[in-house]
């Protein structure tokens, strides 16, 4: 499918092409190419779920519900690209779940509909329960467990597993697949990073089990920019190829409020350890945090803001406070030495819970909603390069502070009859400049935080 038919065309230059490889309806009667019937489709991926899911909008004037005798146990297999680039596709198998929206049209005669559907281990996952012990496992051992015994996962739909510190002991408590290992991924540690930022999320390669700072690491896939018509334009350029941002907006810009109340700043955890009676106080500090974890770009979302009392915004842990059954440490006591292994291994709550508390929502303090030319290449947990012009008059360059590189955390592909775009949910948890410090000298701005008029 293209803009002008009859004409070779590259998604580069035309970049409203595309091609649909495969979009066949499979039923219990026969299969179906749903191709010449649809209107639109949308394929959609977010990290903070576990599957991929969306839909698919058709017109009929033949009765296919009826047909087929499609009752919600169909699947649908789609393959589309670029037609200039056989490689680079989107190949799936998705479960046919519900149909809805079904609306007459033209008298009667026509009628469209959407047929929704997501990865069959979504509906796998609510079928049935894992009750299970896991002893001296790391969480990432469980969680391929879970993936291939209970969803049957196969080989190739497991795209990227990252190991995690530490063994455990885990009794799974009759709970749905998904479930135990969202459950479990609270707890898990990355190996090569601080904190405890492990998320289960499908792309268009197949399942991941990785640590936001790893998906941080990343080269930038593309640089894609904001260009309004008619303006001059100096950006900002990078080794990878830059494309138009046909449409944007900010949907989280800071929110000093939010942030302290959600621990991102700062929080406190009181671990208590009920059999050897004893406490232990653990205080997230982003400061200490910003300096160590990896980042996608170079500063930190804050300045040394010191407020009338004069704490930062990471001295006041006590902000957000939280309290956990712990065992800490419990193996180096005397009691617990002359009886080895009546202790579970510890389960490193001073860790998890504090960083795990302010690591996700870190990631959307900044979110922006941009539409792009269609590209299958675009997955979540990807990193581009987003380059917002600044509205300064005087400055014909990037902004300074919503500029830089970004997380995909949720994409959706929408292609229609005539049109083939991508939308890309963005988040960031640092800036590219640093936002300037407060000059502690200045009276007017001393007396206006004490609340001095």
């Amino acid at each position: 499918m293209a803009d002008t038919p009859g004409l070779t065309k590259t998604g580069i230059i035309y970049p409203n092409d595309y091609t649909i490889i495969n979009l066949t309806l499979l039923t219990s009667v026969s299969t179906f190419d749903v191709k010449n019937i649809l209107i639109e489709l949308s394929y959609n991926e977010d990290i903070f779920n576990n599957t991929a899911s969306g839909y698919l909008m058709l017109v009929d004037a033949t009765g296919y519900i009826e047909k087929l005798h499609m009752n919600g146990n169909e699947f649908i297999r789609m393959t589309f690209g670029k037609a200039d680039d056989s490689t680079n596709i989107v190949d799936k198998i998705f479960r046919v779940f519900k149909v809805a929206k079904r609306i007459p049209e033209n008298d009667g005669n026509t009628e469209t509909y959407s047929l929704y559907f997501c990865s069959e281990e979504l509906l796998l996952s609510e079928q049935y329960k894992v009750s299970k012990s896991y002893r001296s496992k790391d969480i990432a051992s469980n969680v391929v467990d879970i993936l291939k015994t209970y969803l049957q996962v196969p080989t190739n739909k497991i795209a990227s597993i990252e190991q995690t510190y530490g063994v455990y002991d885990f009794l799974i408590p009759n709970i749905k697949p998904f479930d135990a290992i969202n459950w479990m991924s609270t707890y898990a540690r990355p190996a090569n990073n601080p904190g405890a930022d492990m998320l289960l999320y499908e792309d268009k390669f197949g399942y991941n089990y990785r640590s936001l700072q790893s998906l941080f690491k990343q080269q930038v896939y593309n640089a894609y920019s904001f260009n309004p018509k008619n303006i001059n334009q100096r950006v900002q350029t990078n080794t990878q190829q830059i494309y138009n941002v046909l449409t944007y907006e900010i949907m989280d810009s800071y929110d000093s409020l939010g942030a302290i109340n959600s621990g991102v700043y700062a929080n406190q955890l009181l671990s208590v350890d009920p059999l050897l009676r004893r406490y232990k106080v653990t205080n997230f500090d982003y400061g200490s945090y910003s300096n160590k974890a990896s980042k996608l770009n170079e500063y930190p979302i804050t300045n040394n803001f010191a407020n009338r009392k004069g704490d930062g915004l990471n001295q006041t842990p006590q902000a957000v406070y939280k309290l956990v059954f712990s065992n800490y440490n419990q193996n180096d006591s005397s009691y617990i030495k002359s009886h080895p292994g009546s202790v579970a291994h510890d389960i490193f709550a001073e860790t998890y819970i504090p960083y795990r508390t302010a690591q996700l929502p870190l990631l959307n303090y900044t979110r922006v909603k941009i539409t792009v030319p269609g590209d299958p290449g675009l997955t979540v947990g990807r990193v581009v390069k987003f380059n917002l012009l600044s509205k300064d008059p005087n400055k014909k360059e990037p902004d300074d502070f919503y500029s830089g590189n970004y997380l995909i955390t949720a994409v959706r592909h929408m292609l229609t009859v005539h049109q083939y775009r991508t939308i890309l949910e963005l988040a960031k948890e640092s800036t590219t400049n640093q936002y300037s410090a407060v000059s502690t000298g200045s009276s007017l701005w001393n007396n206006t935080v004490k609340g001095i008029t």
